[in-house]
This record gives C-alpha cells, structure tokens and sequence, in this order.
C-alpha cells in the first residue's frame, strides 16, 4: 500500500487531521491522492476541501504504527488506550477511566463529531446515518463519540454514565450503564419495560448516529447493550 506515492504525498497522508482525514497539503497533491484512491474532495462551487477514504486512512495507519514488536498487547477493557495506539488523535471517552473531562473537552468532542459525519458523507456516497469503515476498525472509539456528542455523560467512580467496552461477539461492543451509587455499583438492572431507564434513554439516541443496540441481561439480571452498525 503507498508504493508510487512521492515524499509529498506520503507526508500529506501521515499528517492529515488525526480525528477527521481532512488534508492540508497543497490542492495538487490532494488532487494526486484522489487520482490514487486515498482521498476524496468534499464541498461545492469549487471550494473543496480533501478527506482521507478507507484506503488513505488503511495507509496512514501503515505509515505511523510502529514495528510490530513494539506494540503491546491489549489489557481487557482497554479501549480507549487502543484508539491512541490505532493513530487517533482524539480518542472517545468510553467511561472506563477516571480523570474528570479537560476544559475545552465539548468543542473537541463536538469537532470531532463533525468530522466524522464528514468522513460518512464523503465514504457513504452522502449518507450520515451509517458508520464508515473507518469506524467499523474501533468500534469502542466510534460508539462511544457518537454518545459523548449527544450529551450522554461517562461513567466515572463517583457519577453514573455509560461505558463501552470490547465484547466477544463479532461486530458488536458492549454497552453498560454504571451507576456508583447504586448498592453495589454493578451494572444498571433492568428497571422493566413500564419505567424506562437510563440505559433506554441512550439506547433511543443510537439508531439516529448510525448504531443498532439490541437489549441483553447478565445471569444476574443486569441489562447491558450489544452495539452493531446499523444496516
């Protein structure tokens, strides 16, 4: 993947925007990664701007990861530690951390969101309500924006929210609501169908932004998300 690109073009991908694909290199150069299949323009009247596609993005990834001794492997429930690793530069809050949200955190949340819908528009032949591939590589990465850019608040050990985790079913994550202050601060259980909680509440937002959740209950009783790409 990349053979043939110049130096400027190689460097045109690496450097693109990390959360949304956009290029700024030079339109000459975008226009040659277009030719190539890495990039596509977005935007009428001549006023284009240039995104990364699946492919240009697939090169990025080649171009900035390291040698493969070098990476670790994954600890359980490290989610949001493997969208650093993956080459993202703003990676989602997926309610398995602790630290409290850094000031400016809504404008980069909101930023990334638009890019990502961006990215959808320009992959997706216009649509946005379906995840790119890009997304379908970090699942826990995309959920969990399309929850941060609706409000939803992340878990944390002292308030309640959401967490996305890997899941052992393929294509899918696992979406959970947490609440410390709970008896036992496990999981949500299932408040029954005439109370909807909030875990349903969430549940109602992800159709809209390109997930399906289907309802799920451990042996214990607590009900838990499994989150596939809407198709």
């Amino acid at each position: 993947m990349g053979k043939g690109l110049t130096a400027a073009q190689r460097r045109a991908v690496a450097e693109s925007d990390p959360a949304t694909g956009r290029l700024s290199a030079r339109p000459e150069v975008c226009v040659r990664l277009v030719a190539a299949g890495l990039a596509a323009p977005h935007g009428r009247g001549g006023h284009h701007a240039y995104y990364l596609t699946s492919e240009g993005l697939r090169l990025r990834s080649s171009l900035s990861a390291p040698p493969r001794e070098d990476v670790p492997s994954p600890a359980p429930g490290s989610g949001a530690r493997e969208n650093a690793r993956a080459g993202v530069g703003f990676t989602a809050d997926d309610g398995t951390g602790e630290a409290p949200p850094a000031p400016g955190r809504a404008a980069e949340v909101a930023t990334a969101w638009e890019g990502l819908l961006r990215i959808r528009e320009v992959l997706l032949d216009g649509r946005t309500d379906r995840p790119a591939p890009w997304e379908l590589e970090r699942q826990v990465h995309a959920v969990a924006l399309a929850l941060e850019a609706a409000g939803c608040p992340p878990a944390r050990p002292d308030t309640p929210g959401y967490t996305v985790t890997p899941s052992p079913h393929p294509g899918a994550v696992r979406l959970a609501w947490k609440d410390p202050h709970r008896p036992g601060a496990g999981p949500e259980p299932d408040p029954g169908p005439s109370r909807p909680g909030p875990l349903d509440r969430v549940a109602a937002l992800l159709p809209g932004r390109g997930w399906q959740p289907t309802l799920h209950r451990t042996r214990e009783g607590s009900a838990y998300l499994l989150v596939s790409p809407r198709r």
